[in-house]
């Protein structure tokens, strides 16, 4: 038997509207099912989730280039078609040419049903070789997916204790804005448990602060709330302190940065007579974006910290912290493993953990409820999970202590460490 011929490199694109310039000109789809493809697409970028949208149009574009590389026709394809891009996907379609995970074929071949569906063309994944296929590769490359490494509450605490001591001028003083922030995110994000999107879409208008000392966050739209009712989120008397610390210190360093930047307009003003006119043009122009960018943070709850090149100043507001196009909470995510890198939090070397990532804080005040008691239904409601399923297997390592032979490990005396 042939082996599988290896999966094309494909450059990536964030130009969503190029799906024309997939789906039209390529020979895998005839330009009558292309026709019917592309308002569907029109449709969900308008009405989907970002996240959704990002995997269907990387799927939909692998999978059609693979097809038009091996001369086969992408839209309608026959199962044989479909076994044997899923089968080079388990061969080395993940990443450096390892095989792909379960996951990632699964979520292949759910795409190449939704482009059959929206073509209004009969599914080739429902016939009985692919779903056999399918399984006989669940038993090759593992159901199972990788999870992030969940941050508990101590790993929250070591990390918050950190950011303080830097905060407080213990450190390099070119972090102290970025580890007052960090310090604010990290809290917040764990209180609440967001998602680093949610995260990132907040505003000052969002916080309030109650007569005990705690705080309600507004979170207008998530993941699983596209039609924006939005929801509350309680944060806790020490996260409100943290926040309230970032915000005195985002408006302070605003308006530095602003004032800064009117001062070096005037300074850079193009004259008439001046033999560096284009020189100062250009610049007035650079620094004239820059205002822009920085006028639109006015409202924005979290900014990017960094080195101003224009102004020459570290520890400067740069902008927002979302990052723009289809991962807006990148920096989230990136922020999350520097801060746990700092004080030795990388990974917990437990099987199917991955490393810390914008998921952490989930994933590890999932954990935390279900180890202080707390049933699946709260901790579901809690992290606005859709189902129990997530957070359920986010804790069952911590469920297996307290499972039927842990209790009876207890009551035969062999709980604690004893013999």
């Amino acid at each position: 038997m042939t082996a599988p011929p290896h999966l094309p490199i494909l450059p990536a694109t964030r130009d969503a509207d190029a799906l024309d310039a997939t789906f039209l000109p390529h020979p895998p789809i005839a330009l009558a099912v292309a026709r019917r493809l592309v308002p569907w697409w029109r449709a969900l970028q308008r009405n989907a989730p970002a996240n959704t949208t990002r995997a269907l149009w990387a799927d939909a574009r692998h999978y059609i280039r693979w097809c038009a590389n091996q001369g086969r026709v992408a839209v309608p394809a026959g199962p044989e078609t479909v076994i044997a891009y899923l089968t080079v996907l388990a061969n080395d379609g993940g990443r450096d040419g390892q095989p792909a995970a379960y996951g990632t074929v699964a979520r292949r071949k759910s795409t190449i049903a939704a482009l059959h569906e929206a073509a209004g063309q009969p599914d080739p994944c429902r016939d009985r070789l692919v779903r056999l296929e399918m399984k006989g590769l669940a038993v090759r490359l593992g159901r199972r997916p990788a999870q992030a490494v969940g941050l508990r509450r101590d790993d929250v605490q070591e990390m918050l204790t950190a950011l303080d001591r830097i905060a407080d001028g213990s450190g390099d003083r070119a972090d102290e804005p970025a580890a007052v922030r960090d310090a604010a995110l990290i809290a917040v994000g764990y209180d609440t448990l967001r998602r680093r999107a949610e995260l990132v879409r907040l505003t000052i208008a969002d916080i309030q602060t109650e007569r005990d000392g705690s705080g309600r966050l507004f979170v207008a739209r998530s993941k699983t709330d596209q039609a924006g009712q939005g929801r509350w989120c309680w944060l806790g008397p020490d996260s409100m302190v943290r926040l309230q610390r970032w915000l005195r210190l985002r408006a302070l360093l605003l308006d530095e940065a602003l004032a800064e930047g009117e001062r070096l307009m005037r300074r850079c003003a193009p004259s008439q007579g001046s033999s560096n006119r284009f020189e100062n043009t250009a610049r007035h122009d650079r620094l004239l974006r820059r205002q822009a960018r920085l006028e639109a943070c006015r409202e924005v709850l979290w900014l990017q910290i960094g080195t101003d090149r224009l102004a020459r100043r570290t520890g400067a507001v740069l902008g927002p912290l979302a990052v723009a196009g289809p991962d807006p909470g990148k920096r989230v995510g990136e922020i999350f493993k520097a801060r746990a890198k700092a004080v030795g939090l990388e990974g917990s070397g437990v099987p199917g953990e991955g490393a810390v990532s914008g998921h952490s804080l989930r994933v590890g005040g999932a954990q935390d409820l279900l180890a202080a008691g707390f049933g699946l239904p709260a901790i579901q409601q809690a992290g606005d999970w859709t189902s129990p399923a997530m957070p359920a297997r986010y804790g069952e390592r911590i469920a297996a202590g307290t499972g039927a032979m842990a209790q009876l490990a207890e009551k035969q005396g062999r709980s604690g460490g004893k013999a």
